[in-house]
């Protein structure tokens, strides 16, 4: 695992992610292509929900699985790796793929303790 929190940075990170549910709630939803009808699950906040929803919403059926999600510590790991990855400029990078089997790795943990 790439991402290695230190229990004062979690608790820390807990609080950063209570404030952040008060604005825009973690939820998980599933998206349907239209098209060939694959889905996958996806944990994101509402608000990007609404925004795929109004983005995406010609190609992709979108629908909630699980609205206002419990502020865990594999949420607080999938939230660091979302949020590494996305702030990683090299595409191509060790780094990059470790990041990725990280966010997949606590995105189905997150999907198992919300019991998806």
């Amino acid at each position: 695992m790439t991402i290695n929190l230190e229990p004062d940075r979690i608790e820390e990170l807990r609080q950063q992610l209570f404030e952040a549910n008060r604005i825009s709630h973690f939820v998980i939803i599933e998206a349907t292509a239209k098209v060939s009808g694959a889905t996958t699950a996806i944990v994101t906040d509402y608000q990007n929900y609404v925004n795929m929803q109004h983005e995406n919403g010609d190609n992709f059926d979108f629908r909630i699985l699980r609205d206002i999600l419990p502020i865990t510590d594999n949420l607080i790991h999938w939230a660091v790796a979302q949020q590494e990855l996305h702030d990683l400029i090299d595409d191509d990078s060790n780094e990059r793929d470790g990041l990725i089997d990280d966010l997949e790795h606590y995105t189905q943990l997150v999907m198992e303790e919300n019991k998806l």
